[in-house]
């Protein structure tokens, strides 16, 4: 039995996490898995994991960065000094811990999750084994090229999840022998299913700017006139929550918008079954696979056209709609026609739902198996 050992930061909730571990579990009665993970951020991971799966943890904590800021921002210089100097240790311990367990050479496969353990893969790891990462990340622009091209040279694969990624990277890396495969993202079943009848709508993931959740609160305000009894639902926390708060309140729509805060993945799909569609916001995606949990609870989508992401998941006036530049007047537009036509509505949820099976674990662990022989 082959082994194959995967390079993790940590095994806490995220999207990055979530997907490795899925693919781990259904591939660990084939192959001998080991993770190794830099971090151990709680006594247990966050998703379940096979106890046929072997984890090594490589730093005993977690990043300081909470602390650092904290302590900056109260101005205890001292404390600042202290926990500087910790942030540079666990920095060299993430490049020199994790070179030296490729520099074992005990599996036959390695794979990365991160650019900064690709790059090390490429540097040190065998000639002879397997080598290759995923890129969850999406950068296209000339510095991420030159960076990745350089440092990933001595790979053999780089797995990527789109097909605008695809013909971008075979195209950088034209020159060199690294191959690029299109793996993308998969979901395990769900059982939960929206009965529609909720005038609700819904949305998941950091209170970060490259989402946009700023805009979705607009794009509520302007929906509510025509329907003042539509919620959202708005799941998640991040460095926006006061701000996006603030505008709930200025718009006066804290009776249409529940934020419950950061809910796990059971959870969230109970607020699925309550809600009727799934909007995105976002300014950037690389896969969207919350899009993909939400066709197999039976949402339509309602997004923003971006570069990526929705726009090879979203089938316009099919699955849903991509609304063209940015306008939030037509996202609400969209949002109460759907809801008030239900026949529409149901056509686009079952839509949703037999899309949705193309991303079944079934059918891309195939993938993952070809990929590792």
């Amino acid at each position: 039995m082959k082994k194959v050992k995967i390079l993790m930061l940590h095994l806490g909730y995220g999207g990055v996490e979530k997907q490795t571990i899925t693919m781990a579990n259904n591939l660990c009665d084939k192959y001998n898995i080991e993770i190794i993970s830099f971090y151990k951020l709680e006594k247990n991971p966050a998703y379940k994991i096979s106890n046929r799966i072997k984890i090594k943890y490589l730093y005993n904590g977690k990043p300081n960065r909470e602390e650092f800021k904290q302590y900056l921002k109260q101005l205890r210089l001292f404390k600042c000094f202290k926990e500087g100097l910790k942030a540079i240790k666990i920095l060299y311990l993430k490049s020199k811990l994790m070179k030296e367990e490729i520099l074992l050479n005990d599996a036959d496969i390695y794979f990365s999750t991160r650019t900064e353990y690709a790059k090390l893969l490429s540097k040190y790891g065998n000639k002879s084994k397997l080598k290759i990462t995923e890129e969850h990340n999406f950068f296209d622009d000339k510095k991420y090229q030159r960076e990745i091209t350089k440092g990933y040279h001595n790979l053999d694969y780089v797995v990527v999840v789109n097909k605008y990624q695809e013909n971008m990277y075979n195209e950088w890396f034209k020159n060199s022998n690294v191959k690029i495969v299109r793996i993308e993202n998969s979901i395990e079943n769900i059982t939960v299913k929206s009965k529609l009848n909720n005038n609700a709508i819904i949305a998941v993931g950091r209170f970060d700017p490259i989402k946009d959740f700023t805009s979705l609160i607009e794009v509520m305000h302007l929906a509510v006139k025509d329907n003042p009894t539509l919620k959202l639902y708005l799941l998640g926390s991040g460095e926006e929550q006061e701000l996006l708060t603030s505008k709930i309140k200025e718009y006066n729509l804290k009776n249409n918008v529940i934020m419950p805060g950061f809910v796990n993945i059971k959870e969230v799909y109970k607020y699925m079954a309550k809600s009727d569609l799934y909007v995105m916001s976002s300014f950037r995606e690389s896969f969207a696979l919350v899009l993909v949990e939400a066709y197999s609870c039976g949402l339509p989508v309602i997004s923003f056209d971006i570069l990526t992401g929705p726009k090879e998941i979203v089938k316009n006036n099919k699955t849903g709609y991509l609304i063209k530049n940015r306008s939030v007047k037509e996202m609400a537009k969209k949002i109460n026609e759907l809801l008030n036509n239900q026949n529409k509505l149901k056509e686009f949820s079952k839509n949703a739902y037999e899309e949705s099976k193309i991303y079944k674990i079934d059918n891309i662990v195939k993938k993952w198996e070809n990929l590792f022989k």
